[in-house]
């Protein structure tokens, strides 16, 4: 697991080291609207050819996050660059973006949609048209499609020039499942056949696990940590419950060095990210003379887990180990 104010940029490979390229890298981002939401000190990186998905559920900054990459929102302090380039406008056609709110204009039917931004963005080129199963004979306007076909229409829009990465705002939300499994597969068509750098959020894990690679997960506008999918799974059998009648001096205790923890119930507690230090923690607790009744390792989904780090799930009501 990588903490937000950690980096890396070097794999190992072989007998050397590969520099990895990157695609997408922010340090400290921040915008904050009047209200308080938004994001604060967002600092991460996507690499070239990478699936990283932005997990989070609502008001945890995740738009406002991709509007700040895509440069609909001015960050008010903190720096991005795309492709190892500070300078946006020079690298902004190498970005795709696809928004959770389709984008339709007046009576434009998928293909004048598609002959207009084919203008604008100067390109007609797009060699992935086909896998899209559009309808460019449809006359009906993209607004009065459904919801699917108007994603997927902005999809192609993206697509025009063929760039090195797109970016998704919550792509599933709306969709049924069959929308999805279509979806799914063209999101992957493009990665596998073109290596395309995908950033996508989303609040639906056993979607997003379907194509991600690594995981970076925000609440309350802050980026908690990012795993990748295999660190994910290892913390999903890290944590550890805490039995004790002593339940509020034990987290008084514990909090400074485990400060990512669930109350389940009086006098029981969950902790995240322990690394399997059960030994650890009894022995901070016994010497602090605190009681501990029980205290065992007890594993999780992967979605339970990130929507307990999120805070968007409830205690578990049992207790059983």
């Amino acid at each position: 697991m990588k903490f937000a104010h950690q980096s890396a940029t070097i794999r190992q490979h072989g007998k050397g080291m590969i520099i990895l390229e990157t695609a997408l890298e922010t340090a400290g981002l921040t915008y904050v609207f009047p209200d308080g939401n938004g994001i604060k000190n967002i600092t991460f990186q996507v690499m070239r050819g990478e699936i990283y998905a932005l997990y989070g559920g609502h008001n945890a900054g995740k738009s406002v996050l991709l509007q700040a990459i895509i440069g609909t929102l001015r960050p008010q302090s903190g720096t991005l660059k795309l492709f190892g380039n500070i300078d946006y406008q020079q690298e902004r056609r190498r970005i795709g973006f696809v928004p959770q709110k389709p984008v339709t204009i007046g009576s434009l039917s998928p293909a004048d949609m598609l002959h207009y931004f084919s203008s604008a963005f100067g390109s007609t080129e797009s060699r992935f048209l086909d896998i899209l199963h559009l309808n460019l004979k449809e006359k009906k306007a993209v607004r009065r499609l459904p919801l699917s076909t108007q994603r997927l229409v902005n999809l192609a829009v993206a697509l025009l020039g063929n760039p090195d990465m797109i970016i998704l705002d919550d792509p599933f939300s709306g969709l049924d499942k069959g929308e999805c499994e279509h979806l799914l597969s063209v999101l992957t068509y493009l990665h596998e056949m073109n290596h395309t750098t995908l950033l996508i959020s989303g609040q639906d894990y056993t979607l997003l696990s379907r194509l991600a690679s690594k995981y970076g997960v925000m609440a309350d506008g802050k980026l908690l940590c990012e795993l990748t999918t295999g660190e994910l799974k290892e913390s999903c059998q890290r944590c550890i419950k805490i039995r004790t009648p002593q339940l509020e001096r034990a987290i008084t205790i514990l909090r400074q060095q485990f400060p990512n923890f669930e109350v389940l119930s009086h006098d029981m507690i969950r902790i995240f990210n322990c690394n399997e230090q059960s030994g650890v923690i009894n022995a901070l607790l016994v010497h602090s003379c605190i009681e501990v009744s029980e205290i065992w390792l007890a594993g999780m989904e992967p979605t339970d887990y990130l929507l307990k780090m999120t805070g968007g799930a409830k205690s578990d009501p049992d207790d059983a180990k």
